[in-house]
């Protein structure tokens, strides 16, 4: 077994669900840090989900959304409510925010192997 540490993923998160951390059938990969930083003028809700990569995210009463904030205005935040998840071969994580192109996101963690 090899653990390696990974930056998974960096870029804008967009007012779609997207899949941000995804793992093969061979690997498992374990959360660390997510940082974020709402680039606009306005605040910013964000919306991140850990689920089966089957099921699509959803919002509001009844939801499966695991985290949901509002990042105010020209702010960064580290985000450490994943830190440690596990994300396997049946499992994505997945984002986004309520408007398109202004929350840049870094993700990184391990993989095992």
């Amino acid at each position: 077994m090899t653990t390696t540490l990974n930056n998974f993923k960096q870029g804008q998160l967009t007012s779609s669900e997207v899949s941000l951390v995804l793992s093969t059938a061979s690997e498992k990969r374990f959360l660390g840090a997510i940082e974020v930083f709402n680039t606009s003028d306005s605040n910013v809700e964000i919306v991140f989900w850990l689920m089966l990569t089957v099921t699509a995210g959803t919002t509001g009463a009844g939801s499966n959304e695991k985290y949901s904030r509002t990042i105010p205005a020209r702010t960064s935040r580290v985000i450490m409510d994943f830190q440690g998840q596990v994300v396997d071969n049946n499992m994505k994580f997945s984002g986004k925010a309520s408007e398109t192109l202004v929350v840049n996101y870094t993700i990184s963690g391990t993989t095992e192997t």
